[in-house]
């Protein structure tokens, strides 16, 4: 007899894609722009995954690239926010000492 490979039970009918995932993704993607955005994207994209492990909903995939996205912008912003620091830093000790 031959054994075939088990594959998880369809959703139910009712269970669409979790809300919040696609909330979260719209939130990291609109950190591109905003960049504080980026922090309620992962926050929610955080929900959403929960969620959808208690309630079996679909949209897991949603969730895991808005987390992708936020973090990754949200280090991205603090990269640049850092670089900037340095470049002000620099640019002011470098009037101090040609005044």
């Amino acid at each position: 007899m031959t054994e075939y490979p088990s594959f998880p039970p369809p959703s139910p009918p009712g269970a669409g894609t979790n809300l919040m995932a696609l909330v979260a993704f719209g939130l990291s993607v609109l950190a591109v722009f905003v960049a504080p955005a980026a922090l309620g994207g992962v926050v929610c994209g955080h929900i959403a995954r929960h969620q959808i492990r208690r309630n079996g909903e679909q949209g897991d995939a949603w969730a895991l690239a808005a987390l992708i996205l936020g973090y990754l912008l949200i280090l991205l912003s603090l990269a640049g926010l850092l670089l900037f620091g340095g470049f002000v830093l620099t640019l002011f000790g470098i009037m101090a000492f040609t005044i």
